[in-house]
């Protein structure tokens, strides 16, 4: 049984790039994590209590937080842009018969 190998070489394009949906869910957990501070360091009104007070601050304060991860991860991908690297590749084929 005889093998037979190719070898083949190309330029590539090597670009880093930031996970959007990391940066988004880095971005909620702060958000809510500011719902939290936000939701004790107000006084108690009797109109609502304190979870519906944490549930409106961690709908504002998750979506904004959602949006400024996105915006950061905008940002780094902007920046990695300008850092493109090319490089060579092979790749290797064997076959056999």
């Amino acid at each position: 049984m005889s093998e037979k190998e190719t070898v083949t070489t190309e330029q590539v394009v090597v670009r880093r790039s930031p996970k959007f949906l990391t940066f988004m869910v880095v971005g909620i957990i702060f958000g809510i994590i500011a719902a939290l501070i936000l939701t004790f360091a107000f006084p108690n009104n009797s109109e609502f209590t304190l979870t519906q007070i944490f549930g409106f601050m961690m709908l504002i304060t998750g979506t904004i937080g959602g949006t400024l991860g996105l915006i950061f991860a905008l940002i780094a991908d902007r920046y990695y842009s300008r850092h493109v690297k090319t490089v060579t590749a092979q790749k290797t084929e064997v076959t056999s018969d």
